[in-house]
């Protein structure tokens, strides 16, 4: 039986062995199938999926499209041929086996970051280097089930989730690098940082302080007041006290000939 990869964070990639799933379902299938991978710990009434997915239509509208989407799912993962199939549904729910042979990125991901957590456990560089590079962009990035009111919020909180977990593992990563005094992958990772979230102070924290000990302080000083730019764009605020003055301390004997924003 083929292994079945769902590679979600981004643009989705899907495939079962070598064979690309990508243009296999239309949207809302595809929609459905990271759903129910995503939540199998439990299985789905097909009413609430049904709500979920066509909430514009009356029910029985709603369930005939589900009934659609489940047979094109089967159909594609050929299921019928599976001694483990992915899907396993009744007449009253849905569920995605969590048994079966299936790679996830964001189940991958999320359990890693877990057990990262736990006393005496600590990720290593390459460890880390592989979990970042998982996240090629936000979770189900192009997604235009904007007005699915249930499944946009649902959407909405694991892209928070999961973009909270890279950047975490990305200041350990960028720790990690400072600590081997490997500043030039150190500062390539803090550029990630604030490209992911530009309104986070303490990446430009980091920054600042990757560029001064690494003998870059007109780059430090750029930084510095691009965030400030940029705050003041988007928030209408200034730099807190700290980046001023850790941008100070750190540059004092070196700025005479720079000016702060």
């Amino acid at each position: 039986m083929p292994k079945l990869t769902l590679a979600l964070l981004g643009t989705p990639r899907l495939s079962l062995g070598e064979k690309s799933l990508d243009d296999a379902f239309y949207e809302k299938v595809e929609a459905l199938l990271a759903y129910v991978a995503v939540e199998n710990n439990r299985p789905h009434r097909r009413e609430v999926l049904a709500e979920l997915f066509w909430p514009d239509l009356s029910d029985d509208h709603a369930r005939s499209n589900l009934r659609y989407a489940l047979y094109k799912l089967r159909e594609a993962l050929q299921d019928k041929h599976n001694d483990v199939p992915f899907l396993m549904a009744n007449r009253t729910s849905i569920r995605f086996n969590p048994a079966s042979d299936h790679y996830l990125d964001v189940a991958h991901l999320t359990e890693a970051f877990e057990q990262s957590l736990r006393p005496g456990v600590e990720l290593g560089i390459q460890e880390l280097e592989q979990l970042c590079n998982l996240y090629r962009g936000d979770f189900l990035e192009q997604s235009t089930l904007t007005h699915n009111e249930l499944f946009y919020e649902w959407l909405c909180n694991k892209r928070e989730i999961f973009h909270r977990y890279e950047l975490i593992l990305l200041g350990r990563l960028i720790e990690k690098y400072t600590e081997q005094a490997n500043y030039d992958l150190a500062l390539h990772h803090a550029h990630r940082f604030i490209t992911l979230d530009p309104l986070d102070e303490s990446g430009y924290h980091r920054l600042i302080e990757l560029l001064a000990h690494s003998g870059k302080s007109t780059k430090a000083i750029e930084a510095y007041n691009n965030l400030s730019h940029l705050l003041n764009m988007e928030l209408g605020i200034l730099p807190n006290e700290e980046s001023t003055e850790l941008i100070r301390n750190l540059l004092h004997s070196k700025t005479s000939n720079y000016q702060l924003s």
